[in-house]
């Protein structure tokens, strides 16, 4: 049986609004971080997807956008959803950090050397969380909250064609279905601006 998974971006923090790197070092939402989490809920709501079977990674900004979106606490963390480690660039300035590769649309395993994450094993401890989950939870959707390199390192993990200049903004959500261990994406929603593309 198909199930549908509900890949979520948290809301803006501050980090964000300041340009620094986060990866597993953390900071709060923003007044901005918790509006839209608002209305990433009232898209739940519109679009009439269950809000009972809600994890989150087990940091501050996902678990707080995850527990804004549920309007309860029963939140269920997962270390396999962080994200990615950025080595010696955490909290500093995100100009600091490496450049791609030229044709690269990630880090790859550039910040390896400086005690990070190579991007695709990101993505396959993502994996590997999701998995168990949609195995182990009887619930048929799952909305769960992670973050941008994360979600990007799946996409490199499962080898998807992404359209050129799609990016993951805050609250953006990353729509599969789930069958048989296959995760297959279907969309990705803006629902801050009401967008979808459909992939």
């Amino acid at each position: 049986m198909t199930k549908r998974l509900y890949l979520m971006r948290h809301g803006e923090t501050l980090f964000n609004t300041q340009k620094r790197v986060q990866g597993w070092s953390d900071s709060p939402l923003t007044q901005t971080g918790i509006q839209q989490a608002k209305e990433a809920r009232d898209w739940f709501k519109a679009n009439g997807v269950s809000r009972q079977a809600i994890y989150s990674s087990t940091q501050e900004r996902a678990t707080d956008t995850a527990r804004l979106v549920a309007e309860h606490d029963n939140i269920k963390q997962l270390k396999g959803l962080k994200e990615m480690n950025f080595g010696i660039f955490e909290a500093q300035p995100e100009n600091l950090l490496p450049k791609f590769r030229p044709g690269s649309r990630s880090f790859e395993e550039l910040l390896v050397p400086y005690g990070g994450e190579d991007i695709v094993q990101v993505g396959k401890r993502v994996h590997q969380a999701i998995v168990t989950i949609a195995e182990e939870d009887s619930a048929q959707e799952f909305i769960m909250v992670s973050h941008g390199a994360a979600l990007w390192g799946l996409i490199q993990y499962l080898d998807i064609a992404f359209p050129e200049g799609l990016s993951f903004g805050n609250c953006n959500i990353c729509l599969y279905d789930y069958e048989n261990g296959s995760l297959m994406l279907r969309k990705v929603i803006d629902p801050l601006d009401k967008k979808e593309v459909v992939l």
